[in-house]
């Protein structure tokens, strides 16, 4: 039987525009977006921090976390963060251009002091200032790397690229030197035709040394691409340790062993083409550059602590940051996260984001769901979201087992979320995703019993990554995928590495925090830990 919440009316008087009706615990910012007023560019997720209203009358729910970060004060407000308590009466700025998709937390830099100048004569540099010219026809501007480094570049210092080296996906912005972004999107990791994850093409590369050449000029080729499409001047990367060392042309044979240690740690300064490059460093084992960047990112948000991070993706890493140390390892979460189930898809391609149950006819769920693109198929997000409505109705028991309303189909047991798209998800599909989730919670419930916190001593949980962004706090507390069961302590935060690069780059002093942070950080390797499996299949059990 399907339950309607009784409608209380509000009344929304937007100045300048009229009024708007609505329900008590509406949305603003949907209300807003759906009636042409306000655009939400992060799709109102507090990501962006650019549908900032001023309530100037009525009653709604405190500042949220997201509105913090961004320093959001009353009585301005995150329209999208803002639930309608009481009729209200609202300003809303004039809207001067429609901004890019986010999908990352957009924190604006306060006082930038970029990595990079453009130097017109060595007069204007020290004398114990190093070298790196490169000769090339291209190479015509002369730029100065964080007051030590000269360097060459074929393009004006005006805009940065930044990159998110993933393991299946590259995520990348371009932003000017005040920290404005002026693109944002994510294309398909090239290298994903030797496998989707790192052990599989870290054994192509043990078996033929020749295909770490191949590898890296094919990474090499795409973000050379994207620096020339988007004229920039220099590129920040960061991705785990085999994805940089791949980058870099680094031998992966000390990653491949135990201790698993990297060959260098860097940070590296190289070129990419003619384009001058600066790779984040590598903190131990697999937990690479992607991570230190967000670690860079949550700094500077200056949040209290402990709090945990957790970048999920096919390599997921985890970080608990104390006030005296900062807890690290990474698990191999499978590429289930990443849509890569039998109707799966990318969100390069586009799918399926959010799964929900519209109601129940004859025992079976029907679906409802939004999708970007086109609903060919599954994103990591929408497979959560279907798993955590599952559950939660009980169509799938603690340890995820289909129990009821599915259909027997020819890939055996599954629930149909689209039989005109014929996107379904398999009790198989099922079994890779707990195996993922798993390897997230064992990560985390290993670091949280080796600092000594209880997960209710946790001040916040930030999920990061672009599969992250689009999560449901609500879901992750029906799992029992992350230790709190607050939503206001649960950050999603979208790519947190991009942030953390875009940090370095127009803060000299957080690029220099290198050997500060890496004097407080404790690196746990899940393989050496004595009762990892244990922990392991117990994690298996939803909610356990």
């Amino acid at each position: 039987m399907k339950h309607m919440n009784k409608c209380r009316k509000i009344k929304v008087l937007v100045k300048g525009w009229g009024e708007l009706s609505g329900c008590r615990g509406d949305n603003l910012g949907k209300l807003l977006a759906s009636n042409g007023i306000l655009p939400l560019p992060c799709g109102g997720r507090g990501l962006c921090g650019l549908c900032r209203v001023k309530i100037l009358a009525g009653e709604t729910n405190e500042l949220t976390i997201y509105e913090k970060i961004h320093g959001i004060k009353k009585p301005w407000r995150l329209a999208c963060r803002v639930t309608v308590y009481d009729d209200l009466i609202v300003e809303v700025p004039k809207i001067s251009e429609i901004k890019p998709v986010v999908y990352t937390l957009n924190i604006p830099i306060k006082n930038p002091d970029p990595l990079i100048k453009e130097i017109h004569s060595y007069k204007e540099i020290q004398k114990e200032t190093f070298l790196y010219k490169q000769e090339h026809p291209n190479s015509l501007h002369t730029l100065l790397f964080n007051e030590k480094i000269v360097m060459t570049s074929p393009v004006k210092v005006r805009k940065i690229l930044l990159v998110d080296l993933g393991t299946t996906k590259i995520a990348y912005q371009v932003i000017d030197l005040k920290g404005n972004m002026i693109i944002e999107d994510v294309l398909i990791n090239p290298l994903v035709r030797y496998g989707s994850d790192i052990i599989t093409r870290m054994s192509y590369i043990l078996d033929d040394p020749g295909k770490l050449v191949e590898m890296m000029n094919d990474l090499h080729t795409s973000i050379e691409k994207l620096a020339r499409e988007n004229n920039v001047c220099f590129i920040l990367l960061a991705g785990n340790s085999v994805m940089e060392h791949i980058y870099l042309g680094l031998s992966i044979k000390s990653l491949a062993v135990k201790p698993y240690k990297p060959v260098l740690y860097g940070p590296f300064i190289i070129y990419t083409g003619s384009y001058p490059t600066l790779v984040a460093p590598i903190i131990e084992g697999f937990v690479g550059g992607d991570a230190y960047s967000e670690l860079i990112a949550s700094l500077y948000m200056n949040m209290s602590k402990p709090y945990l991070i957790i970048d999920l993706g096919t390599n997921t890493e985890v970080m608990l940051v104390t006030e005296d140390k900062i807890y690290v390892t990474s698990t191999p979460a499978g590429p289930a996260f990443e849509g890569f189930i039998s109707r799966g898809s990318h969100i390069a391609f586009g799918g399926i984001t959010r799964v929900w149950i519209k109601e129940i006819v004859d025992e079976k769920p029907v679906f409802g769901y939004s999708y970007i693109g086109s609903p060919q198929g599954l994103l990591g997000a929408g497979v959560l979201s279907l798993v955590a409505s599952l559950y939660a109705k009980g169509f799938i028991d603690k340890s995820g087992r289909f129990v009821k309303g599915y259909a027997n189909t020819d890939s055996g047991k599954a629930f149909i979320i689209d039989h005109k798209n014929n996107v379904l998800f398999t009790q198989r599909d099922l079994r890779e995703f707990q195996k993922a989730y798993a390897a997230v919670k064992s990560a985390w419930r290993i670091l949280l019993n080796k600092a000594g916190v209880n997960r209710e001593d946790l001040k916040y949980v930030i999920i990061s990554g672009s599969f992250g962004s689009a999560l449901s706090p609500k879901d992750l507390i029906v799992l029992g995928m992350v230790p709190l069961k607050d939503e206001e302590r649960i950050v999603i935060s979208g790519n947190l590495v991009l942030l953390g690069l875009k940090i370095m780059a127009l803060k000299r002093d957080y690029y220099s925090k290198y050997n500060e942070i890496r004097g407080k950080l404790y690196h746990i390797n899940l393989a050496d830990e004595p009762n990892y499996m244990d922990v392991w299949v117990k994690e298996l059990y939803f909610n356990s």
